[in-house]
């Protein structure tokens, strides 16, 4: 009786440190949020994450780069011939753990500190500017608007760095889609 107390007291305790935020959050799966640093975001994520969850099975999925502008005096369809390697477009098999949101904090490792200057996913539509700086580079401001569901997604990213005209300056275009097509097939048994 003792131990489901301690139990009790400790989940109370933990809900506590829930920001109305995260309660809200939690509760429809929806977030909005303003000026907000990568690790709130990150905390809303996993607070929606129930509900937001993306179904397991067979996932067809394409990354495609629409654009790409290094500047006037840039070889920009050469920029975009090597951006397009990146592109991929595959059907697979996804777990649950392969289908988790993106660890947002990882991109404060490529892009520097990040604010989200508008976070909002609600109503299976996604809206977002996050602005990244580094020490001694150019800001990176980074658009996301879409759609997301459980079994599909269209997503269209433009990541803009620096100004036009100043060095650094660079900015992609790129949208990733994907839906789930069905049930994985069997695994063959040896």
């Amino acid at each position: 009786m003792r131990a489901i107390v301690v139990l009790g007291a400790a989940a109370l305790a933990l809900s506590a440190c829930q920001s109305a935020a995260e309660k809200h959050a939690a509760e429809t799966g929806e977030i909005e949020v303003t000026d907000a640093s990568t690790d709130q975001v990150s905390k809303l994520i996993k607070a929606a994450a129930p509900k937001t969850a993306v179904r397991p099975g067979l996932w067809k999925a394409e990354l495609r780069i629409e654009s790409v502008d290094t500047g006037p005096d840039s070889d920009n369809a050469r920029q975009l011939a090597l951006a397009k390697r990146l592109e991929r477009d595959a059907t697979e098999c996804k777990t649950a753990e392969q289908l988790k949101p993106f660890d947002i904090e990882k991109l404060e490792s490529a892009a520097g500190k990040c604010t989200f200057i508008r976070y909002v996913a609600k109503g299976g539509k996604v809206d977002a500017k996050i602005q990244c700086s580094k020490p001694d580079a150019p800001a990176t401001a980074i658009l996301i608007n879409g759609t997301t569901s459980a079994t599909g997604f269209d997503v269209a990213i433009d990541n803009l760095t620096g100004a036009a005209g100043q060095p650094g300056y660079s900015r992609v275009r790129m949208r990733s889609t994907g839906a789930r097509v069905g049930e994985c097939p069997a695994q063959a048994k040896g």
